[in-house]
């Protein structure tokens, strides 16, 4: 296998530690001590000064008050304390900024991924404006507050303080330690067999305490739930070592027995990593770390595990090459049972600040021939087969959402995806920017591929279909140069969010008809509150059929008219609709067109 270039990331990602500071936990007695963190890269210098408050938790009176993405409700309570703030739907400067207004001294912003840690906060278009101290803690530090906050107060000072000596004893896990699965969503539809798809589990734990830790137990369970259902233990094994692990150092990977879901089915299956020793552990919350994979029934597949409150591959965080400008990300996926099926559509989550509005995005299907059977991507090995387009409206109001763009044939440019023509094809899903601005992309952080690409490498069988992503900063003409293919420095495992649709050919579906059927026109387009449309009915037809959806699929309306006439008038009230792009699909007796429209707030 050739060896990856490594490039640092934007802010968004980048860690540092400094020598001098530290967040520690007062009281209660129950958790005081110093927690891990990591400064924000605006805001107050915080080897400035120290500053020691209450800790309490931002309101903005919204549906997700703790995320402070509108001006605190609750300044009385802020005024004088330390900021508490999750993680989650605007920038962390912007929270910071709204925190500082509501009369915060200082701001804690907890992450939202368990075992994914810290990162520092890059400052988007407000951190500039922002002179509080602020920092980001772990996930599983929040919890931590949040919980001693029901009983009691918090009491907290960061700042230029001497960090409190590590403790004795304490194993740690995060989820950059653990094997995760070789997927993270995969349809049902291609694990047709025991063994086509196997999850073997493992671990490395680190000693962060200044004694040794002896006997060492890796535990994993796996819990299935099926559509609709609910939890049960399927798996739950364990292994030691009776080496002592000094300290400041990691434990050999740790492998655990093989899991095959085949015979229990569709559904999620999450699973959980723990570590002990034999002397008693003085930190107890970081000796987990989870993850999960889920086999979909809608035939969506992706490296990222599964958002089950959004219905797509999960999005922890955006990013792109620090810097900005021209990127692509790649995903490879190899379809073990891809005859009969397209690949119908991509989906990816893309970010610019302060708005998408005028942003061109794009993605491709390369299809790979792994000529030389190295199982390495080479520059001629690839071609395009499909390409998706989309530019954002120059009103658009948002600086984030998710796509959803139907593949179009590279060659006639129909909206026809890309046939697969046989069984164990390998494809490579592009999602790219090509301009000057900072455009990120998400990616799933929570799932990271460090430790599966370290087993694979250990055991012979890795290949560049292992990585969670590769990226891609130089091209010839529309081709990426892989040969050059990037990971990220310290940050080789972290996957990508992007997803595909197969749709089965095998299923019976309706003709797509053109402009001979009827012709359409949709105004305005964006719209705010009223969509029009204008029919011209070429072949006669004794209903027409109106259905709008999200770009996921999912039905928002349907309505139909029994009593057709050559030209037809429809008017549709959107004005409930969140801004974002959506789809209206108009049927009639010979067929169905559909065209997409945005929401504009």
């Amino acid at each position: 296998m050739k060896t990856r270039i490594t490039l640092f990331i934007t802010l968004l990602w980048t860690t540092v530690s400094l020598f001098g500071q530290a967040v520690v936990i007062n009281s209660p007695v129950e958790i005081a001590g110093g927690y891990d963190f990591e400064a924000a890269g605006f805001g107050r210098t915080i080897t400035d000064s120290i500053w020691t408050a209450d800790a309490v938790f931002v309101n903005d009176g919204s549906a997700n008050p703790t995320q402070g993405c509108e001006a605190a409700v609750n300044t009385a309570e802020l005024a004088g304390n330390i900021a508490l703030i999750d993680r989650g739907s605007c920038e962390f400067g912007l929270k910071c900024l709204n925190a500082e207004q509501g009369g915060a001294v200082a701001a804690i912003v907890i992450n939202n991924a368990p075992g994914n840690g810290a990162i520092v906060m890059g400052a988007g278009v407000n951190g500039g404006f922002v002179t509080i101290p602020c920092v980001m803690v772990p996930y599983e530090v929040g919890q931590l507050i949040r919980a001693a906050l029901v009983t009691g107060s918090v009491n907290i000072s960061l700042g230029n303080l001497v960090p409190p000596p590590p403790p004795g004893n304490d194993l740690a896990l995060s989820n950059t330690n653990v094997i995760v699965a070789p997927l993270g969503i995969i349809p049902s539809s291609q694990i047709k067999a025991m063994g086509e798809f196997v999850f073997t589990p493992g671990a490395q734990a680190l000693n962060r305490g200044t004694n040794s830790a002896p006997n060492m137990m890796l535990n994993a369970t796996i819990n299935y739930t099926a559509p609709g259902g609910t939890p049960t233990e399927v798996y739950n094994e364990s292994t030691s070592t009776a080496a002592e692990t000094l300290p400041d150092s990691t434990t050999s990977l740790l492998v655990l027995p093989a899991y095959d879901p085949f015979g229990t089915g569709d559904g999620t299956y999450n699973y959980t990593y723990s570590v002990t020793m034999d002397s008693t552990d003085e930190v107890s919350f970081n000796n987990q770390a989870s993850s999960s994979f889920t086999i979909s029934t809608n035939n969506l597949y992706s490296k990222a595990t599964f958002d089950p409150v959004t219905g797509n591959p999960r999005v922890i965080a955006t990013t792109t090459v620090s810097g900005g400008g021209n990127v692509e990300f790649l995903t490879i996926l190899n379809i073990p049972h891809g005859f009969g099926f397209e690949i119908d559509s991509v989906l990816f989550e893309v970010r610019h600040t302060p708005t998408l509005a005028n942003i061109p995005v794009e993605a491709y299907v390369y299809e790979w021939n792994d000529l030389n059977q190295d199982s390495s991507l080479n520059n001629d090995e690839i071609q395009i087969v499909a390409i998706a387009t989309y530019t954002f409206p120059e009103d658009y109001p948002d600086d984030r959402t998710l796509l959803r763009l139907p593949f179009l044939d590279f060659i006639t440019f129909e909206e026809t995806g890309v046939v697969i023509p046989e069984d164990n094809k390998d494809y490579v899903i592009g999602i790219r920017y090509q301009g000057t601005e900072t455009v990120s992309f998400g990616f799933d952080s929570s799932n990271d591929y460090t430790q599966y690409l370290n087993y694979k490498s250990a055991n012979g069988t890795f290949t560049d279909r292992d990585y969670g992503f590769l990226g891609i900063n130089a091209w010839t003409d529309l081709m990426p140069d892989v040969e050059a293919a990037f990971t990220f420095t310290d940050n080789l495992g972290f996957c990508s969010s992007t997803g595909i649709l197969l749709k089965d050919l095998t299923i019976g579906t309706e003709d797509i008809v053109g402009p001979e059927t009827f012709e359409v026109k949709m105004f305005p387009n964006p719209t705010s509150d009223v969509l029009q449309l204008n029919l011209n009915i070429k072949q006669q037809t004794s209903f027409v059929e109106y259905m709008i959806t999200d770009m996921m699929g999912k039905e928002l309306f349907k309505t139909r008219d029994n009593d057709v006439m050559e030209t037809e008038q429809a008017s549709f009230n959107v004005s409930q609709l969140p801004a974002g792009q959506y789809n209206m699909a108009i049927r009639t007796e010979q067929g169905i067109r559909a065209s997409s429209f945005v929401v504009k707030r």
